[in-house]
């Protein structure tokens, strides 16, 4: 009987980690990064998502829906909730045009040269 036990506790133990394991990682600081007064944000063809050079770092910030008016607009701003000067992925970010809020899903990183290349693409 006692086997029995420690097997049933054994088994509930591993499907409880197993769960867990499973379950996405909350948004930690390290999804963040913080903005430079040094900007260069390429929208042109912006709809899902925008180019950034953020001082010598670049990015690509995916959002959640469609952001049209990215591209249309030269009015940008990214607002992160109780973290002023940074940009987060995850639904806590967003970028304000005058007419939308555009949630952030996503901050990619990217290399220079995949910067260049699709900023020319872009045009």
């Amino acid at each position: 009987m006692k086997t029995l036990s420690l097997l049933s506790l054994l088994a509930c133990t591993c499907l409880a980690t197993a769960v867990q394991a499973a379950e996405p990682a909350p948004a930690t600081d390290a999804a963040c990064i913080s903005l430079s007064a040094d900007q260069q944000i390429v929208r042109a063809g912006a709809d899902r998502n925008i180019l950034l050079r953020n001082a010598d770092q670049h990015y690509i910030v995916h959002f959640k829906d469609s952001c049209s008016s990215a591209a249309q607009t030269s009015d940008l701003r990214f607002v992160t909730p109780e973290r002023d000067g940074q940009l987060c992925g995850g639904g806590v970010s967003s970028l304000r045009t005058k007419s939308q809020k555009c949630v952030v899903r996503e901050v990619e990183t990217i290399t220079v040269q995949e910067f260049t290349s699709r900023a020319r693409a872009r045009r």
